[in-house]
């Protein structure tokens, strides 16, 4: 989800605080010289900033992009980073929609068998299950 949709933008937040943190902070220097490394504490501001700055929509987005809160009913899979035309799997929406079709269409045919079944008890018909069994016992 990250690298896809809100990774870019954190870690340029945390490049930026960085870069003026090495132009206007307050550094330290190695007995040679060399500017130090910023403390831990500087380095979880940065995060914690960077984190802040991503707005509660793009990290919302981001689960959708990656198809893992979206819509049962198919209607945000063109969200669905890899179901982009350049993503890697371009065909991918379109055999999710035919897979929900046959789930559907499969739902559909053991409720109506059901209710077929149900129909012929109440009208004291046997099923084809129990005249198999009477058929074997004779």
């Amino acid at each position: 989800m990250a690298d896809v949709c809100w990774n870019a933008p954190f870690k340029a937040k945390i490049r930026q605080s960085y870069e003026d943190w090495m132009l206007h902070g307050e550094k330290e220097t190695t007995s040679k010289g060399n500017v130090k490394a910023p403390p831990m504490l500087v380095y979880l501001s940065w995060i914690a900033e960077a984190w802040e700055n991503l707005s509660e929509e793009m990290i919302a987005n981001s689960f959708k992009i990656c198809g893992i809160s979206n819509n049962v009913d198919g209607s945000e899979d063109d969200k669905i980073h890899v179901f982009k035309p350049t993503g890697p799997i371009p065909s991918g929406a379109e055999l999710m929609r035919k897979e929900r079709q046959e789930n559907e269409f499969n739902e559909l045919t053991e409720l109506f068998e059901e209710v077929d079944l149900m129909q012929d008890e109440e009208n004291g018909i046997l099923s084809d299950n129990s005249l198999e069994l009477m058929a074997v016992s004779i």
